[in-house]
């Protein structure tokens, strides 16, 4: 019980590629997540009838 109280030194070190590792993870992270949600937004939207612009219009503005 008293080795668990005990405060030791841990000698970890975080070099500046982990720290931008993990910045690089919490970007994609948000970034992935809202291309998702608008991604079904979108599905969501043409479901319900919401959406301004019909398939048809789509193929028009393609050619």
């Amino acid at each position: 019980m008293l080795f668990s109280l005990s405060v030791q030194p841990a000698f970890a070190y975080i070099d500046p590629g982990t720290g931008s590792l993990i910045l690089s993870l919490i970007v994609g992270f948000f970034v992935s997540a809202g291309v998702f949600i608008k991604t079904f937004w979108y599905k969501i939207k043409n479901f319900f009838g919401f959406s301004k612009s019909t398939k048809t219009d789509i193929e028009k503005d393609l050619k």
